[in-house]
């Protein structure tokens, strides 16, 4: 995996479904589970608090509830909680 392709400024962006001319898929439900747990430990790392917690929501693409349902099972692996809203 080239995370580099991943990265727009302080964006994440990537191809998440078929259909895209000339642009292959690279922002899978496995890819976010593994952004999901690196950002949950960025974010523990970064706090001074006991406990972490985070709301989690999408935008219309078609792709959202299932990069959100792998973000949600990447974070909770770590421990935290998460509010689906």
């Amino acid at each position: 995996m080239d995370w580099k392709k991943l990265q727009n400024g302080s964006d994440i962006r990537g191809v998440a479904l078929e259909g895209v001319p000339g642009e292959s898929v690279n922002l899978t439900p496995e890819v976010t589970s593994v952004i999901a747990k690196a950002f949950i430990q960025w974010l523990v790392h970064h706090t001074t608090k006991d406990s972490v917690t985070i709301a989690i929501g999408t935008d219309s693409r078609l792709s959202g509830p299932i990069l959100k349902q792998a973000f949600i099972e990447g974070a909770v692996e770590t421990g935290i909680t998460i509010y689906d809203s």
